[in-house]
C-alpha cells in the first residue's frame, strides 16, 4: 500500500509540468477572452483517498520510524477558481518496534495519530486535462501509543511519546487528473510535522484518492 501511494504521488507531481510549456503556449497565442474552464469554476470540493505517513514514535535513535497507513477526507470552498479554504481529517494506524525492556510491553505495540488540520490552498497550474497547486494546513495531532501496554506503563518509559493532542500541519503539493469537469484523481505528498513530547517530528506524508466537484462559482 505505501509503495503505491507514494509512486502514485510522485507520478501525479511530475506529470503537470510536462503540460506547461503546451499549456502556456496556447495561453500566449490566443486572442480570445479568457475564460474559467468549468473543472475549475465549482464552489465545493469533496476528497477522499488512502493516506500514508512515516512517522517516528520516538526521540531516542535505537527506535526506528514506522510507517502508518489510513485515510484522507478534505473538504474545500472555492473563494474563486485559483484558492480557497481547506479543512482535512486524517486517520493513520500501525505498530511500533520497543526494544526488549523489563515492563512486558510488547515488541510491536499498536498505534494510531489523528489530524485535524485547516488552511489555504492555491491552484497555481489549471489545464485541460492536469492541475497542480499547494496546500499549507494547520491544527492538531492526536496519538495514541498505549494501545497495547499493560496497565500503569506509560510510552515514555520505554522511550515512546505519552499520548498527545499536539500541533500538527501539512505543507505541500498536490496534482489531478481531470477525468471530467465533476471528478478528478489526485496524488498529495506533504511535509507533516507534528510536535509529541518536547520535541519536533518531520515526517513524510502522501495520499492517492478521487475528487469530487460540485457548486459554481462564476453564475
Amino acid at each position: 500500500m505505501k509503495v503505491v501511494v507514494r509512486a502514485a504521488c510522485a507520478l501525479f507531481l511530475a506529470a503537470p509540468f510536462f503540460f506547461w510549456n503546451s499549456s502556456a503556449s496556447a495561453q500566449v497565442t490566443a486572442v480570445a477572452p479568457v475564460t474559467v474552464l468549468p473543472q475549475y469554476n465549482h464552489r465545493w470540493e469533496l476528497y477522499g483517498g488512502g493516506q500514508y505517513s512515516h512517522f517516528n514514535p520516538s526521540p531516542a535513535r535505537g527506535i526506528a520510524a514506522t510507517n502508518l497507513e489510513g485515510w484522507n477526507g478534505t473538504a474545500t470552498i472555492f473563494m474563486r477558481p485559483s484558492w480557497g479554504w481547506q479543512i482535512s481529517g486524517r486517520g493513520l494506524y500501525g505498530s511500533m518496534s520497543v526494544p526488549p525492556n523489563p515492563y512486558d510491553v510488547p515488541p510491536n505495540p499498536k498505534m494510531t495519530e489523528y489530524l485535524f488540520l485547516f488552511g489555504p490552498t492555491f491552484r497555481i497550474i489549471r489545464g485541460q486535462t492536469w492541475a497542480a497547486g499547494f496546500h499549507t494546513l494547520f491544527g492538531a495531532a492526536d496519538g495514541t501509543f498505549n494501545k497495547d501496554f499493560p496497565q500503569g506503563v506509560q510510552p515514555n518509559q520505554v522511550n515512546i511519546y505519552n499520548n498527545k493532542l499536539a500541533f500538527g500541519a501539512a505543507v505541500g503539493w498536490f496534482t489531478d487528473y481531470n477525468i471530467s469537469s465533476r471528478l478528478a484523481i489526485r496524488g498529495i505528498a506533504d511535509y507533516q510535522p507534528t510536535h509529541y513530547g518536547y520535541t519536533g517530528q518531520n515526517e513524510f506524508a502522501g495520499s492517492l484518492g478521487v475528487v469530487f466537484k460540485f457548486g459554481q462559482i462564476i453564475k
